[in-house]
């Protein structure tokens, strides 16, 4: 079958890294550590798994990421990968034993890995916490899309556990089912700091993470009111469609100011003229987890606020020193699980599928489809987002 691979591969990796300064295709070239590849498909690594053929699968920021090489060979989650792996795990396909449509949740905890008594993190449903990515009958991954053993989901086929897969109600397109791994990875960053009862909240951002979360505070919090730190043009047309009550500048100066407007505070200027606020959103959603936005959150948030991180980028320094002052929390936000919405503990994925059919709709967030083998220009296209537009990209395998 077809699938993207990624092989680990320094001297590829190198060439790619050098010659992406100067042409960004290097990143996508033969010469990459990531191609298009006929593969023979992979025994399912236990009775429990089936095979799933695939109707489109959805790149995600974590793809995109690792096919750019934008990390740090110090980034502390290379002991939980091994290669080479096929890549990809938001995905809509077919179960090849029933014919029935699915969604993956595509974490490799305690049961996809045969393990029997599960460990404590895994018997509450909260399969980020797994103590077993290293053990059991696959090898060292957290989840579908970065195992050696256990093919992703930017292929023609792919394996998963019976218990990783979630059937699509019949009122649910493929097109919003595919979205069921991004909301869900939004919807724990929410329910980890819910909004207080009247006071706003800002979602920093402009990608699926952020419109994600745009749509769940405006469905789950109708009383809240709800900024977006996002880019100018069509994306902020996108957060006004989705809720939000007012898209602010994502240039950081620009932001404080508008956010000191909005909440008529008045900014504290230091000798290094970034202003500051004491008084601002309770929670902002950090959906980007850069230099910039992290330090920018810490400057307007209010006094005693929180900041949730779920995009990651490279580590540097930044100015902290507000994180103490304001007394402010924050808090790191990884995945799904089981997560409890409005006294309901079930799995994210299905609390997804009840938005959707509550009307919810997130789909204008898929911009743009690309046959498989096109992999290449997919991701050259959610590298020049701010050119052409695209926010979520899925990749279709040829039938």
């Amino acid at each position: 079958m077809k699938a993207l691979v990624f092989r680990h591969n320094l001297a590829r990796e190198a060439a790619s890294a050098i010659g992406g300064r100067v042409d960004r295709r290097a990143f996508v070239s033969r010469l990459a550590p990531v191609r298009i590849e006929d593969i023979d498909e992979q025994p399912l690594p236990g009775r429990d798994w089936v095979r799933v053929e695939t109707t489109f699968s959805g790149l995600c920021g974590s793809d995109v990421k690792q096919i750019l090489l934008n990390g740090s060979r110090d980034n502390p989650l290379t002991a939980l990968v091994s290669f080479p792996h096929v890549l990809g795990h938001e995905v809509v396909g077919r179960r090849v034993d029933t014919g029935e449509r699915v969604v993956l949740n595509p974490w490799l905890s305690c049961g996809p890995r045969g393990i029997d008594p599960p460990c404590a993190a895994c018997r509450e449903g909260r399969f980020p916490w797994c103590r077993n990515f290293r053990s059991g009958a696959l090898p060292v991954s957290i989840h579908i899309g970065n195992c050696a053993a256990a093919a992703g989901a930017h292929a023609e086929r792919f394996g998963a556990h019976a218990g990783q897969l979630f059937a699509i109600p019949a009122g649910v397109s493929d097109e919003a089912a595919v979205l069921a791994d991004p909301v869900s990875v939004s919807l724990r960053s929410i329910l980890l700091a819910p909004p207080p009862d009247g006071q706003p909240v800002l979602v920093y951002g402009s990608g699926t993470l952020a419109f994600a979360a745009i749509a769940l505070l405006r469905h789950l919090y109708p009383a809240t009111e709800v900024w977006a730190a996002t880019r100018p043009g069509a994306r902020a047309e996108l957060a006004t469609r989705l809720g939000a009550h007012a898209v602010l500048s994502s240039s950081p100066d620009e932001l404080v100011a508008q956010v000191a407007r909005r909440t008529g505070a008045t900014p504290l200027e230091p000798w290094s003229k970034r202003g500051w606020l004491q008084d601002g959103p309770a929670v902002v959603y950090d959906t980007i987890g850069s230099v910039q936005t992290v330090e920018t959150s810490l400057r307007l948030l209010t006094t005693g606020g929180t900041l949730v991180i779920s995009g990651v980028e490279p580590p540097k320094r930044f100015e902290w020193t507000l994180l103490y002052f304001k007394e402010l929390h924050v808090i790191g936000s990884n995945g799904f699980g089981v997560e409890e919405v409005g006294g309901v503990a079930k799995h994210a994925m299905e609390h997804y599928f009840d938005f959707v059919a509550g009307g919810m709709d997130l789909t204008p967030v898929i911009t743009h489809r690309f046959p498989l083998e096109r992999w290449d220009e997919a991701v050259l296209a959610l590298k020049d987002s701010r050119r052409t537009g695209a926010v979520k990209v899925l990749l279709e395998p040829a039938r």
